[in-house]
């Protein structure tokens, strides 16, 4: 019998306060006042207080366990892996014993408390808020506002990787581990069928997403009165002031306006948030005079966001990336206020051109500029794609969206399939330039994409059946891990500088060795492309083992020596 729920999100309000953020909170209140026991854990930035210590508070009438992170768990390098956070999920779990553990955004806080739930045959369901899963940005914008269509490219972005600790990484291995630990939650939950193609595409099988709106308060936004108003129609952009959210597009299109006469007399704008481009919006408002067309508010208490509503005709959503459900969107539609949104990602849902509001092709001021300009000129029109608006969200509640959860948590279909990726295990404390370079030259072939590279500090047990070999990414490896891989069977790949490890491979005939890139290149695709040498290899390995772990410590030795 369903009974408790636990809730995993990387922040929680009301600390944070994002889409993901208010999703989460609203869906752990709604299952609390259906009858169902919710605990939340999370993360919280804060550097004064002592790293990982778990703080347990109650909001909202909901149990918090909060796990103090520092800023360096925040680092790209860092904020897929931490074995403390997953130790601390493992006790509130002990504690908690849910029959469900509900993700979210969980980059922050660690990949592996999947595995820790599953371990204990609990069922586990993610909603996925944007692109983290595959995407070290979220966001898949690339340069010059381009959005990326191949998933496997990370490097051309992010060409260098390094912990907190100083170790080099492949951006690859970070996404390789993150899908490792996705293909082990039971069912995914992804509020648009946009999102839910980019996952299909990078990976997730169909079969386990449920396209499941996030839902909107609809009654509490029906009651939204707009201060009536005979002046400039009142454009109103509502979230975080940075580049991806398109602000620079919204300021150039205002620019426009104001050049043409527009801003002030046919339109005025309201700016609602704060972020990194806050200073930059504040700058062109004042240089050019316009407190009276261009309203800042900065940013609102989300409990207070009536009041902003209630002075907005159309919501412009000028996004460069493609968002998934917008909080904004749904809160406006609900409100009975049309949308004037990028054509992008999960916007071309919910906006009916002409019938919920109007699309303008994403980064494109002058074309936003046209649109709003257009909408102002047609007031009766926005009265009308309003209440179309209204009437197109008005089933999506919050209750009904509690409710489909509430079924994908009782359905207890078998969504897990063994695994087709290969991991290839990276064993040592920091991974060469020669390597990095390998994994680089690796994915250019076609038939190498099913293969993931993976540190050895990262996987878990059960995740050895899916090892086809051993590689010595640095020049010692770890003593560990090469033991343990000779137990399971499993070929080694080893550098020429550390002469222990050759005579190893030589002597027991159950590995290769390289001299530089170009060698572990030949010798990694040589191994892949022939199963029955590295098979044989691995049976040599697993003789070599059952010959006795004291002789074998002693030839691996301390590989460094």
């Amino acid at each position: 019998m369903l009974k408790t729920i636990l809730v995993c999100t990387n922040f929680y309000p009301p600390f944070f306060i994002g889409g993901a953020e208010i999703i989460a909170h609203h869906q752990a209140c709604l299952l609390k006042k259906l009858g169902y026991e919710v605990v939340v854990f999370c993360g919280k930035h804060d550097d004064s207080l002592r790293q990982y210590s778990l703080i347990r508070e109650t909001y909202d009438g909901i149990i918090i366990f909060r796990t103090i992170l520092h800023t360096p768990n925040y680092q790209i390098g860092e904020n897929f892996h931490n074995s403390a956070v997953d130790d601390l999920f493992d006790g509130v779990v002990e504690e908690v014993r849910p029959d469900v553990v509900h993700f979210h955004n969980i980059i922050c806080l660690s990949l592996g408390i999947i595995y820790r739930a599953r371990q204990r045959g609990i069922r586990t369901v993610l909603t996925l808020h944007d692109y983290w899963g595959f995407c070290y940005k979220n966001t898949l914008l690339k340069e010059q506002e381009q959005v990326c269509g191949d998933f496997s490219k990370c490097r051309e972005c992010l060409p260098d990787l390094t912990d907190s600790r100083g170790q080099l990484l492949h951006i690859r291995m970070r996404q390789d581990y993150i899908a490792l630990q996705l293909a082990k939650v039971d069912r995914f939950i992804s509020p648009s069928s946009y999102l839910a193609s980019t996952y299909v595409k990078a990976g997730i099988p169909a079969h386990k997403i449920s396209i499941i709106s996030n839902g909107v308060n609809v009654e509490r936004f029906s009651r939204v009165v707009k201060v009536p108003t005979k002046g400039p129609m009142r454009f109103t952009f509502i979230g975080h002031l940075g580049f991806h959210k398109g602000v620079h597009v919204l300021i150039k299109a205002m620019e426009l306006l104001r050049k043409r006469g527009y801003l002030g007399n046919l339109c005025m704008v309201n700016i609602v948030g704060s972020g990194e481009m806050a200073d930059q919006v504040a700058k062109f408002v004042k240089e050019n005079r316009l407190d009276f067309a261009v309203k800042l508010w900065g940013k609102v208490d989300h409990s207070q966001i009536e009041t902003v509503y209630e002075c907005t005709d159309v919501l412009v959503t000028p996004s460069i990336w493609p968002e998934n459900e917008p909080v904004t969107i749904l809160e406006a539609m609900a409100a009975g206020i049309p949308v004037l949104a990028s054509a992008l990602g999960g916007n071309l849902e919910l906006v009916r051109k002409g019938v919920t509001g109007y699309l303008f092709e994403s980064g494109n001021a002058q074309m936003l500029a046209e649109k709003m300009v257009e909408m102002a000129q047609n007031r009766n029109h926005i009265e009308i794609m309003g209440r179309n608006a209204h009437e197109q969200v008005a089933e999506d509640t919050l209750n009904n969206y509690v409710q489909h959860i509430v079924k994908v948590y009782q359905n207890k279909e078998t969504t897990m399939t063994p695994g087709s990726d290969r991991i290839i295990l990276c064993s040592g404390d920091n991974l060469s330039p020669e390597c990095a370079f390998v994994i680089d030259q690796f994915y250019q072939h076609d038939g190498n994409k099913r293969y993931r590279f993976v540190m050895s500090d990262w996987i878990e047990p059960e995740d050895w059946q899916n090892v086809e070999l051993v590689w010595v990414v640095d020049y010692n490896g770890k003593e560990r891990d090469l033991i343990e891989g000779m137990r399971q069977g499993r070929s080694l790949l080893v550098p020429q500088l550390n002469q222990k490890l050759v005579e190893l491979c030589r002597n027991e005939q159950c590995g290769l060795f390289y001299a530089d890139e170009i060698e572990a290149e030949v010798c990694l695709q040589y191994l892949i492309d022939r199963p029955s040498v590295l098979a044989a290899l691995g049976r040599n390995a697993k003789s070599a083992f059952e010959k006795g772990m004291t002789n074998l410590s002693i030839a691996v030795g301390r590989l460094g020596k």
